[in-house]
C-alpha cells in the first residue's frame, strides 16, 4: 500500500500545524496577561490604601501646623502687647496637646 502526499497536502499540514502552535501560544499569553492584570489590580488597591493614609496624615499635620502657627502668632502678639500672656500660653498648650495626640495616633496606627 503506497501513500503519496501531494505538495498541497503538505502545505495544509504545515499551515494547520502552525495554527495549532499559534493557538497554544495565544492561550498561554492570555493566561499570563490575566495574571499580570490581577497583580496590577492588587498593586492599585495597595496604592489606594497608602494614598488614603498619606492624605489623612497630611491633613492631621496641616491642622497641627495651623495650631502651631496660631500659637506662635498669639505669643508674638502677646509680646507686642496685643494679646494677653495667658491667652497665648493657652494657645501654646493647645498646640502641644494636638502634637501629642498626633504622635499617639501615629504610634497606634
Amino acid at each position: 500500500m503506497d501513500m503519496t502526499i501531494t505538495l498541497k497536502d503538505a502545505m495544509f499540514f504545515l499551515i494547520f500545524g502552525g495554527l495549532f502552535v499559534l493557538i497554544i501560544y495565544l492561550i498561554v499569553l492570555i493566561k499570563n496577561v490575566i495574571t499580570s492584570v490581577k497583580n496590577a489590580n492588587a498593586i492599585m488597591e495597595d496604592t489606594k490604601t497608602m494614598t488614603g493614609i498619606a492624605k489623612k496624615r497630611s491633613e492631621d499635620v496641616d491642622n497641627m501646623l495651623d495650631g502651631v502657627k496660631d500659637s506662635v502668632t498669639g505669643f508674638t502678639d502677646a509680646m507686642k502687647g496685643k494679646e494677653s500672656l495667658v491667652k497665648s500660653l493657652s494657645s501654646i498648650a493647645s498646640a502641644v496637646t494636638s502634637l501629642v495626640n498626633l504622635i499617639k495616633k501615629s504610634e497606634k496606627g
